[in-house]
C-alpha cells in the first residue's frame, strides 16, 4: 500500500459517487450524507485535487447505473452503505500502513462509533422495502446493486486503484 494507491482509491470512490450520489439524494434526501464532500476534503488534506470527471476514462461509460426508481435506489444504497463497513476496516489498515495518524480518512470513517447502529437502521429500511416490493422491484434492486458494484470497479480501474491483468 502506498500513498499514491490510497489517493487512487479515494479518487476512484469519488468518480463513482459523483455519478451515483445525486440520484440517491432524490430518493433518500435525509438518509444519505454526502460522501463526495468528504472525499474531496480527504484528497485536499493529502495535497491532491479531485479528478476531472470529464477527463476520467471510464472503462464503459454506458455502465453508469441508472437510478430512476426506489428499487434501483435501494440496490445502489445497499452497495454504498455496505462499503462503509469495509471502509472502517480499510481506515485502520491505511492509517497503520501510511502513518496517516487518523487524517485524510473522513470518507472511510463517515459514521465513526455509530457505524453499527447506522447499518442496522439501513438494514431495517431495506427489509421493510423488501416486504412491500413486488418481485419485479426486488429483481430491479438486485440488478442495481450489481450495476453499482461493476461501476465502482470501472471507476477504480480509471484511476489506477485496481489494475486488470490478463
Amino acid at each position: 500500500m502506498t500513498r499514491e494507491r490510497y489517493v487512487a482509491f479515494l479518487q476512484g470512490s469519488l468518480v463513482a459517487l459523483e455519478h451515483i450520489e445525486p440520484s440517491l439524494l432524490s430518493f433518500f434526501r435525509n438518509a444519505v450524507p454526502s460522501r463526495c464532500d468528504l472525499l474531496r476534503a480527504d484528497l485536499s488534506a493529502l495535497g491532491r485535487s479531485s479528478p476531472d470527471l470529464s477527463a476520467t476514462p471510464l472503462h464503459e461509460p454506458s455502465e453508469i447505473p441508472q437510478i430512476d426508481s426506489e428499487a434501483a435506489a435501494f440496490g445502489a444504497r445497499y452497495v454504498i452503505e455496505g462499503s462503509a463497513l469495509g471502509g472502517a476496516v480499510l481506515a485502520r489498515a491505511f492509517d497503520a500502513a501510511l502513518q496517516l495518524n487518523g487524517a485524510s480518512q473522513r470518507f472511510l470513517t463517515l459514521y465513526g462509533a455509530r457505524l453499527g447502529e447506522h447499518w442496522r437502521g439501513f438494514c431495517a429500511e431495506l427489509e421493510q422495502f423488501g416486504k412491500m416490493a413486488t418481485p419485479s422491484a426486488q429483481t430491479e434492486a438486485c440488478a442495481s446493486a450489481r450495476a453499482v458494484f461493476n461501476f465502482y470497479a470501472a471507476a477504480f480501474r480509471s484511476t489506477g486503484a485496481i489494475t486488470v491483468t490478463s
